[in-house]
């Protein structure tokens, strides 16, 4: 053989082989991460499509090359949905078009949708300009519509972070997004009440959603409150029907105990024991000790905290933990106006660091990671205790933060000096616990309401409790004229922290998720983010080595057969 025809060979092959990639398509994943390989969750849910489903996505365009990347991660997934099911029709939109009031309502269009814009900054070499974005998606499956938004927003962490956890978040946020348009049976939710629980204008947003946007509990589960007093009772015997009670009870999914501040008696205690024996999963937000912000405007300018006592220590020391009865100080803290002086017989006021006020973020559990930061408010230390419970770490203070003990004195004077940053030296103490398994009933050998047709069990099945330890966690605030804000929301300041409300719905989402989708957000993906000094210093030659460096490696390899392979005879 010749060097001609080898040459000729070659190319014969190279325009054999692209013909079968252009009619046979197929993706081999080497990718570390697994990042375009759906899950078999997710594989089943795209299978159970049976019409069209649109998705728009309104992130195309002149775009920063972080969301560029986060775009391109968008389609990927997407396509690697339409290959699965080929109902799924998808469109990239750019909002930002030219003409002026178009664009204008299409934007206010988005935003009552329930898209939430994004503000960029634009730098080129010579020029820097802003542009509104809308980083998210609107699904359409037969008469229904979901808006999904794909960017988080956590301002503890770069926003390249950001970015990251956006990605890692896509096949959650759609998957979950489409098995719900799918199926109509909600899990059934029980916020009770009877001991001093927050009322329901203080879990509003929560349940109902102040923004009135699809992120609350009555959009994806049944939600109702149950009172735990109130019984039926025997119209001969005059008696509590407990065993009545505790069946109603039982047909919720989760219930949650939202800050409880009167003391649980016995009844109460053993039928939250028993529903939690029959498979009952419990969500129980609690403080370790009465504080309040507001008990400082007072003559004195000081309070003294002191035990919240609920009478539940037996229950979840038998459980698996103990909620203690101290306080944690944190560096990392939300801040609080205090009244420095006067000025023309006006108040002038500055901001300070109040450590009671601990800022929390994620970690790398599926309930609270990638979530933004969380503002707690006077929030004490969680132990756990040595049993057959697994434990899992859902929250914790920062690296720089201390225990206080109770009774304390709680006053504004710490402020005067700089907090000794040399004593706040622990880290990680607990505030948020998901307890795991197979429950000791804390009623075993011990006398039980009588009731004959109660079935009492000493051990449950595997089931889970989540406990944190402050009450204000899931409590939003109630302005001046009545009227209910939103979750995390910090008056001082005129910012929602957007992370309470997010933990919560993930802790609640975890808890009654019968179908395993809240697994998917424990995918992590490993991005190589590009250096963008080298690229600016060594623009001109990146851009001859992307495009000379491919035509040199084909000849060279071209030669090489040619060298290589001899002819017989010369």
């Amino acid at each position: 053989m010749n060097r001609k025809n080898t040459f000729n060979l070659s190319i014969g092959l190279i325009l054999i082989i692209n013909i079968i990639t252009n009619y046979f398509s197929f993706n081999i994943d080497l990718t570390e991460d697994k990042r375009y390989t759906l899950s078999n969750d997710s594989k089943n849910i795209l299978n159970d499509i049976d019409d069209n489903l649109s998705i728009k996505v309104y992130l195309e365009g002149d775009l920063p090359a972080g969301f560029e990347l986060l775009s391109n991660a968008i389609n990927d997934f997407l396509v690697s949905c339409k290959k699965e099911n080929n109902l799924i029709d998808i469109e990239f939109i750019d909002p930002n078009i030219d003409d002026l009031e178009q664009k204008e309502n299409l934007f206010k269009q988005l935003q009552d949708q329930g898209l939430y814009p994004t503000d960029l900054t634009i730098k080129k070499t010579n020029e820097t300009s802003k542009k509104i974005i809308f980083p998210g998606a609107i699904i359409y499956y037969k008469d229904k519509r979901e808006c999904i938004n794909i960017l988080e927003n956590n301002f503890l962490v770069s926003p390249q972070s950001n970015i990251n956890s956006s990605i890692e978040n896509i096949e959650f946020q759609f998957i979950s997004t489409f098995n719900k348009m799918l199926n109509n049976k909600k899990a059934n939710i029980a916020i009770l009440e009877g001991n001093g629980e927050l009322t329901k204008n203080e879990l509003y947003d929560l349940t109902h959603s102040v923004n009135g946007d699809n992120n609350n509990l009555n959009y994806y589960y049944n939600v109702e409150r149950f009172n735990l007093k109130e019984f039926e009772y025997d119209s001969i015997k005059n008696e509590p029907l407990i065993s009545n009670q505790l069946n109603r009870l039982n047909r919720y999914d989760v219930a949650i105990i939202a800050s409880p501040t009167l003391p649980f008696n016995k009844l109460d205690k053993f039928l939250l024991d028993q529903y939690l024996m029959n498979g009952g999963k419990i969500l129980l937000v609690t403080d370790g000790v009465n504080a309040n912000l507001d008990s400082l405007n007072n003559k004195e300018g000081f309070f003294i905290s002191s035990k919240q006592t609920l009478n539940l220590d037996d229950q979840l020391f038998k459980y698996g933990l103990r909620v203690n009865s101290d306080l944690i100080q944190d560096i990392r803290s939300t801040e609080i106006p205090i009244i420095t002086g006067y000025s023309n017989n006006r108040p002038t006021q500055e901001f300070f660091k109040w450590p009671y006020f601990p800022l929390i973020s994620g970690n790398t559990n599926i309930i609270s990671k990638n979530i933004d930061a969380i503002s707690t408010n006077f929030v004490s230390s969680i132990d756990t205790i040595k049993n057959n419970i697994k434990k899992t770490i859902l929250l914790s203070s920062s690296d720089k933060s201390r225990i206080i003990q109770t009774p304390t004195k709680i006053s504004l004077s710490i402020l005067e000096n700089q907090l000794p940053t040399n004593t706040f030296n622990k880290k990680n103490i607990p505030i948020a616990v998901l307890l795991s398994g197979s429950f000791t009933s804390v009623f075993k050998d011990r006398i039980t309401p009588k009731d004959k047709n109660i079935n009492f069990r000493e051990f449950s099945d595997s089931t889970e409790i989540i406990v944190i330890s402050d009450g204000d966690i899931i409590r939003n605030d109630i302005s001046s004229k009545g009227f209910p804000l939103p979750l995390g929301y910090d008056k001082y300041i005129n910012y929602t922290y957007d992370g309470n409300k997010k933990f919560i719905l993930n802790a609640i989402q975890y808890l009654s998720d019968n179908d395993g989708l809240i697994n998917l957000r424990s995918k992590s993906l490993k991005i190589r983010l590009l250096n963008m000094d080298l690229i600016n210093n060594y623009n001109s030659l990146i851009m001859i080595l992307n495009i000379f460096l491919p035509v040199i490696l084909f000849i060279l390899i071209i030669l090489t057969i040619q060298f290589n392979i001899r002819p017989k005879y010369e």
